[in-house]
């Protein structure tokens, strides 16, 4: 009898705790309510679905011609077009994404007469829930043969479970599985297996799945096209190996071109969309929000209380201990992880909103985890034993960690958007609140944002690292 690979095992074991966290938390509890899982940002991910397969009306006149309140009911918020037209805010990527479940979903309710096929409903709920079980477990798949190339199984093994049971991740694939969060690092996941497989041997079916990826990625959220940079640089380590690549892609012109045009293939259902309801080719839907590239939020980013990554998800202060050997070992992935590391950081600590609303940690930055997972394999990858001991009890302790900060989140004591200093360590050690008392202790220590100061580019937050 054939045994079982270790990584195969680990998959197993991610999956599985996956589901049976789900089933315990049951996120789609709350189905038609103001607090469902359909809310907030997946409102605007999602409601291409229900806009066309069960109102058949993408410009929305159904919400005038209603009269169900859908605002508030949290089910469409789009925005207005200069020329009047409602127009969806996000792009229609993570629709995409859903669309088989859904489809699923919405053919069980219409066949149910107990069931409302408005949408909205709890089944459909459940079958965007499952979509994340199926996407999280296809990019760790990915994700473990891209690690298998630079490391052991074991190592690999131990860098799954990380970065699942380690980060927000784990919140996300769990709590709030229909954020995008999920469905990015699976893509970029599979991105970076096939960016393996370019520069190995590069033929038509790669270049058209790599477009197809791409794309998909663009659709999700457009500043995910700095993937293709991380493409463009895999393997580069130097001048002399920059210079290789620019012959290499004259060499491969007409396949990539072919990459590109796939790519753009993608992206213009996005665009037809926006000319079609806006009448501009591209639109920029996140109407009075913006960038403030000049004064980027890096500190607040990274360290503050509020959301700051390393102090929600502290495990990837071993990705930047790990930079320094990938680059001195020649990693193929570390010039892009260092693009990107830096890349990300200031973009998205330039956004005005640079907390990102509500959620737990530093959600962008789950994106880019298939990446920033790798310098942490350099760390164990080394024949000192004190140091590798040292970094898998750092690990250990950072496992536990998150999933001990994770219950706290899911039982609010760790706020969505208002975290301080003094309510951070007031409860520190608190996993559900145990008094009304405790809830207005926590309620005076909060700091509530000013997303208006924001929205200006003003700080609201005084954080300082010291």
């Amino acid at each position: 009898m054939k045994k079982v690979s270790f990584v195969r095992l680990t998959l197993i074991a991610i999956l599985l705790i996956q589901i049976v966290v789900i089933l315990n938390i049951r996120p789609w509890k709350n189905a038609e309510k103001q607090n469902a899982l359909i809310n907030w940002d997946v409102t605007s991910y999602y409601s291409y679905l229900p806009a066309v397969f069960v109102h058949q009306d993408l410009k929305f006149n159904f919400l005038k011609n209603s009269t169900t309140n859908y605002a508030e009911k949290h089910q469409f918020w789009p925005e207005t077009a200069p020329n009047g037209n409602k127009v969806i805010k996000t792009t229609m990527g993570m629709s995409i994404l859903y669309l088989p479940f859904f489809l699923v979903a919405h053919a069980f309710a219409i066949l149910s007469p107990e069931i409302n096929a408005n949408g909205f409903s709890k089944v459909y709920e459940i079958g965007l829930t499952f979509s994340c079980v199926f996407y999280l477990i296809i990019g760790m798949f990915f994700l473990s043969k891209v690690l298998l190339r630079l490391y052991h199984k074991k190592i690999v093994s131990i860098l799954l479970l990380l970065v699942f049971l380690g980060s927000n991740l784990f919140f996300y694939s769990t709590t709030e599985p229909c954020m995008s969060h999920v469905y990015t690092f699976s893509l970029a996941s599979i991105l970076m297996y096939l960016t393996t497989k370019v520069f190995k041997r590069f033929d038509l079916k790669t270049a058209v799945l790599l477009g197809l990826i791409l794309g998909l990625l663009f659709l999700v959220r457009p500043t995910n096209i700095l993937f293709g940079l991380v493409c463009f640089l895999f393997n580069v380590y130097s001048w002399k190996s920059f210079k290789k690549r620019l012959l290499w892609s004259l060499e491969n012109t007409k396949l990539l071109v072919v990459t590109i045009i796939v790519t753009l293939s993608i992206c213009s259902i996005q665009f037809i969309y926006w000319k079609w309801a806006t009448g501009d080719w591209i639109f920029n839907s996140y109407i009075g929000e913006r960038f403030f590239f000049d004064r980027p939020r890096i500190l607040n980013f990274l360290f503050s209380y509020r959301k700051g990554w390393l102090v929600y998800s502290p495990i990837f202060v071993l990705s930047f201990l790990g930079i320094y050997k990938m680059h001195k070992n020649k990693n193929e992935w570390g010039l892009p992880i260092i693009i990107t590391l830096i890349a990300t950081i200031y973009l998205f600590s330039s956004w005005w909103c640079w907390w990102f609303g509500g959620g737990f940690g530093m959600r962008p930055m789950i994106d880019y985890y298939p990446l920033l997972i790798i310098p942490i394999g350099e760390l164990l990858n080394q024949k000192l034993t004190l140091l590798k001991n040292g970094v898998l009890t750092f690990i250990i302790v950072g496992i536990s960690f998150n999933l001990f900060q994770t219950l706290q989140r899911r039982n609010l004591v760790i706020h969505w958007d208002s975290m301080s200093k003094n309510s951070y360590w007031a409860f520190f050690t608190t996993i559900k609140m145990e008094s009304r008392k405790d809830w207005e202790r926590q309620e005076n220590l909060l700091m509530k944002p000013n997303y208006d100061k924001a929205r200006k580019g003003e700080s609201d937050y005084n954080f300082e690292i010291l």
